[in-house]
């Protein structure tokens, strides 16, 4: 699926990790690869990703949701037709 992975148990779940190594444009057939390939549905995923909006170090979580701009996660609901994953939203601030 063109990209890194690690599975993890935490406090008795398991979890996928998955860094893809494509193009943030691209990121979501990544996603979607393994989504397919592991069986997730759209709302078993957490989606973390980079947002100007928030001061830097602030996160923030919401379900589901437009893309904001972000073309990364565009990309991911494109991919899996969906926009019912989990987002955290990790501030970096504007420059």
């Amino acid at each position: 699926c063109c990209a890194d992975v690690a599975l993890a148990t935490a406090r008795g779940l398991e979890l996928l990790l998955l860094k893809p190594r494509r193009l943030m444009n691209l990121n979501g057939l990544s996603v979607a690869s393994a989504a397919e390939i592991y069986n997730l549905r759209p709302e078993d995923i957490y989606l973390i990703h980079d947002d100007l909006d928030k001061a830097l170090g602030k996160v923030a979580i919401k379900l589901g949701g437009s893309a904001r701009g972000h073309n990364g996660v565009r990309s991911c609901i494109s991919a899996l037709h969906s926009n019912e994953m989990t987002r955290v939203r990790v501030g970096i601030g504007r420059p």
